[in-house]
């Protein structure tokens, strides 16, 4: 059976890297992207099963993306990941799987990835 494909995108490298350790520890192939910029060049290229997606970032912030991988790929699910969370941004994520709130714990992101993908 395949790895579920996760793609990490988060401006935050540490962050990026803490993900990309704890899903491959987990049995998932993971792909880092810095932006919403890299993610959709990645995301043109490979198959995904799930992105997790930080909303605030340069050149490329989330909400962007979001909006840019609804036509390139609207099949894939994103779950955000941000610590900027209130009431009003549920209404402007119009189309997410999930919104996380961080800090958050990585056993909670990873139960949610596996929900959102059915794994």
């Amino acid at each position: 059976m395949e790895k579920p494909r996760v793609i990490v995108v988060d401006d935050e490298e540490n962050i990026r890297f803490a993900l990309k350790r704890w899903f491959e520890a987990n049995g998932f192939d993971v792909d880092l992207a810095e932006d919403g910029a890299v993610a959709m060049e990645k995301c043109a290229e490979q198959e995904y099963d799930v992105m997790t997606l930080d909303l605030e970032m340069p050149r490329m912030n989330g909400r962007d993306t979001i909006a840019a991988m609804q036509r390139l790929r609207p099949e894939l699910p994103i779950i955000v990941l941000t610590g900027y969370f209130d009431k009003s941004l549920d209404q402007s994520l119009q189309g997410v799987a999930k919104v996380l709130v961080k800090p958050l714990s990585l056993h909670v992101l990873e139960a949610e990835v596996r929900k959102v993908i059915g794994a």
